[in-house]
């Protein structure tokens, strides 16, 4: 078995055993690294009707990051191709929803992600 299958099933057994019951789905977008900031990663994301949106991710999974270490002086302006979730984390009676990369691939100049 992979790193990569073992980690994933690790990730897939912890949100089972969650205290929220609600379904966590895998989502994907192609994104524009815009850089870190305080609250998590930045890339720009065009959305179905052609707007641009901004969105931050929480997190990214340890071993994504060893892969892919987002250089900011680098990787700024590059293409991704984001795998991430959205689960809730109850933290003291405190609710709050964590977004997570769990798939980070950087695409090709004029690769994009196939739909």
């Amino acid at each position: 078995m992979t790193i990569q299958i073992k980690l994933l099933l690790v990730l897939l057994i912890s949100f089972g055993i969650s205290t929220s019951q609600e379904m966590n789905e895998i989502s994907q977008i192609e994104g524009v690294y815009q850089g870190r900031v305080e609250d998590g990663y930045s890339f720009c994301h065009k959305t179905a009707s052609g707007l641009e949106k901004t969105l931050i991710f929480d997190e990214i999974l340890p071993v994504i990051l060893e892969r892919n270490l987002l250089h900011p002086d680098k990787d700024i302006g590059d293409n991704f191709s984001i795998s991430f979730i959205k689960h809730t984390v109850i933290d003291n009676e405190i609710t709050t929803e964590v977004s997570t990369i769990i798939r980070l691939q950087k695409l090709a100049p004029g690769q994009h992600l196939e739909k």
